[in-house]
């Protein structure tokens, strides 16, 4: 295996072109090619057909690396000059923590490259003497990534509320409010012209930072900003929460009662329907608290809550679903008798009935045969799978719906499945041929793609994430959107098994 300073002497156009040669000589026919691929991409032995991914993953693990995207990032990182070192560091700290940490391990002098990592990093001492000397400086948007000063620090991962530098970012916070900082500053992702994004979102929704989140509310940060409440939903200690709604932040238009809706939280519910969210607000689909409850499959005790607080048990969505229909849909039983105990109206459609048919036995279609021409019908396997209603997905594949059918944001009952980490419905789906490189067509990323993300990301208790990246390796997935750390440590330990990650 070559050195790394060997691996440098070339540069990424050089490999680039090696993954392309290895590629064209294995589609001409050349065996020792083709051995090289297999070795590192099993599932081609059982496909003919290698794509460039492959060939790249072939040249990377040849060099050491065990995959593309760490060979590539590390012949970038290694080419760079100080300067340009420097500013990937700082992307990195406002980005991807574990990425700066690597860079700044391998290269200890970026800590000290001046005012901007200092900002990221937290040295308050420098930023104070710098934004005294120059005190235009404090809300000039400038450095690498052309924004306020006070954005760098509060977007810094650093400042994550269990970072040991979230003190000094804090302090350097603190600084740059006494000088005049404006703590409504934001910045626009190009991706996003619509949907500035705020110090205090970061803060409270990024980073979960309590102090930083109180520094930049009696600073005077507006608590209705889009982002910060609703973000704020997806941490369990609620402390960020807690804080927004004591400085005003209204629930209702921020679509947070819903997120909070993503997960179990009862506390967490509670405080929102206290500080005044309506229960009865619809999205654009018509959905209410109540129709995300029971869709996102949630507990009779949150159900409860929401009728306790004035929830309109019989109201239809846009599509003509009640709450009770959305559970049958669902799978969930319990909850769909508890909705009928309270006097809810108990009418299905024929597609409703026909999923209720499907997770009992016997041929779906047999029972309802003009069913396939209702609207929604091609789609309803990604449905039940975001679900969890393992048994009608069986039956509705027994049926002869087909697997790989889109859903929502164009994703198949895989990305899903692979998302919520529902290890039982994965392996149904791959007995059944899912597909394993289909993108979907939001993200455009595979099954595993979401799988990383759905780590760190799916609130959803019961799932097995780890368990789904074993069934999808056996199954003979590159796991090319897979095999960066997900900071789950089941799942990187089964990336590591099978020299995935380093």
């Amino acid at each position: 295996m070559p050195t790394q300073s060997e691996v440098v002497r070339h540069n990424l156009e050089f490999y680039r072109k090696q993954a392309k040669a290895l590629l064209r000589a294995s589609k001409a026919g050349d065996s020792k090619a083709t051995q090289r691929l297999h070795l590192y991409s099993p599932k081609l032995k059982t496909s003919a057909v290698p794509a460039l991914h492959d060939a790249q993953l072939a040249v990377a693990r040849e060099q050491g690396f065990a995959s593309w995207p760490r060979f590539r990032a590390f012949l970038v990182e290694s080419n760079l000059n100080f300067q340009e070192l420097v500013a990937a560091f700082i992307d990195a700290a406002v980005s991807d923590l574990q990425r700066a940490e690597a860079l700044r391990v391998a290269n200890p002098k970026v800590a000290n490259a001046g005012f901007y990592v200092g900002l990221v990093l937290g040295d308050h001492v420098l930023v104070e003497r710098t934004v005294t000397e120059t005190p235009a400086l404090v809300n000039a948007k400038s450095g690498p990534q052309d924004c306020v000063p006070l954005l760098y620090v509060c977007f810094s991962r650093y400042a994550n509320g269990q970072s040991v530098r979230s003190a000094g970012l804090l302090a350097t916070a603190q600084v740059l409010l006494r000088h005049g900082a404006d703590p409504n500053a934001s910045f626009t992702p190009e991706d996003l012209p619509d949907n500035p994004l705020s110090c205090l979102y970061a803060a409270s929704g990024i980073n979960n930072n309590p102090a930083l989140t109180l520094a930049l509310l009696e600073a005077g940060a507006n608590p209705n900003d889009n982002e910060s409440l609703y973000h704020s939903t997806e941490h369990h200690d609620l402390a960020c929460m807690k804080l927004l709604l004591r400085h005003g932040a209204k629930v209702d238009g921020s679509n947070a009662l819903k997120h909070m809706l993503d997960r179990e939280d009862s506390e967490g519910l509670q405080l929102l329907l206290n500080a005044g969210g309506d229960p009865n607000e619809t999205n654009e689909q018509g959905n209410t608290a109540l129709h995300w409850a029971v869709w996102r499959g949630r507990s009779v005790k949150i159900v409860t809550t929401l009728l306790d607080h004035g929830a309109d048990l019989n109201v239809r969505r846009h599509d003509g679903r009640t709450a009770y229909a959305l559970a049958v849909l669902s799978g969930q039983k319990e909850v769909a008798a508890f909705l009928q105990s309270r006097g809810a109206k108990t009418d299905l459609s024929a597609l409703d009935q026909f999923v209720e048919q499907a997770g009992h036995a016997g041929d779906p279609l047999a029972a309802l045969p003009g069913v396939s021409s209702q609207p929604g019908y091609q789609n309803l396997i990604p449905h039940l799978a975001s679900v969890h209603n393992t048994s009608a997905v069986r039956g509705l594949l027994a049926a002869g719906l087909p697997v790989d059918a889109r859903g929502e944001h164009g994703g198949t009952a895989l990305h899903w499945a692979s998302w919520k980490g529902y290890a039982d419905l994965v392996k149904l789906l791959l007995d059944h041929h899912a597909s394993l490189d289909i993108k979907d067509q939001a993200f455009h990323a595979t099954p595993s793609g979401w799988l990383h993300h759905g780590t760190r990301n799916c609130g959803e208790p019961g799932g097995d994430h780890a368990e789904v990246a074993r069934l999808l390796i056996a199954a003979g997935d590159s796991m090319k959107d897979c095999n960066t750390p997900t900071g789950n440590a089941e799942v990187d330990a089964v990336l590591r098994e099978h020299k995935l990650l380093e």
